[in-house]
């Protein structure tokens, strides 16, 4: 049997594992505030819309990339951002990338201001390379609630001067997914505390 020694120890080390989990979710949620909006009027307008890529099937984006891209339509239509950088991972089985640019393109967003990044296969790569190879310098991420602190914390940490287009979500009461994106949120701040910040292509677009 454990001694009480023992039983102590495995308690610390569960108590510093879960801060070590929970605290940088905290932190990210609280540096995060006031730069999350929930429709396209609210948002401040800036050059860019970034559209993080998600699920697509039979060449049409599933339900949470459609909703993702008909933002940064509205965001586009209204005014709000003169481009679109949609990126995502682009292989013959998921070609989210295409698929994105194909349904902005049907909706009438000039070719010239979709700008398609096919490797964006994470979060964190899709905001270095907005960056490093687009010259991202401020843009507005496109992505659903429950994925908007981590995306704008990434958007950030690599220099964008960012802010979030929250979406609603039925994943707002999914116990599972909740757990796995605060997992996420973790690892995110660890990636951006110890990975180099890339270093910013000019771009063609004047910022706002």
């Amino acid at each position: 049997m454990m001694s009480v020694r023992a039983w102590r120890l495995a308690d610390l080390l569960v108590a510093v594992a879960v801060c070590g989990w929970l605290a940088p979710n905290a932190w990210i949620g609280r540096a995060c505030a006031g730069r999350v909006f929930a429709s396209a009027a609210a948002v401040p307008a800036r050059t860019f819309a970034i559209v993080p890529g998600s699920r697509v099937h039979a060449g049409r984006p599933l339900p949470l990339l459609r909703d993702r891209l008909q933002a940064a339509l509205s965001l586009y239509q209204q005014g709000r951002v003169k481009a679109v950088l949609v990126s995502g991972n682009e292989s013959p089985d998921a070609p989210e990338a295409s698929v994105m640019r194909d349904w902005l393109l049907a909706r009438g967003i000039a070719g010239d201001d979709i700008w398609t990044d096919g490797n964006g296969t994470r979060t964190r790569e899709t905001m270095v390379r907005a960056v490093g190879r687009y010259g991202v310098a401020d843009a507005i991420v496109c992505t659903q609630s429950v994925n908007a602190a981590r995306s704008l914390y990434l958007a950030r940490a690599v220099g964008i001067d960012a802010v979030a287009m929250a979406l609603p979500t039925s994943l707002e009461s999914a116990p599972r997914y909740l757990a796995v994106e605060s997992l996420k949120t973790t690892l995110a701040f660890a990636e951006a505390s110890f990975r180099a910040t890339p270093e910013r292509r000019a771009t063609v677009l004047a910022t706002r």
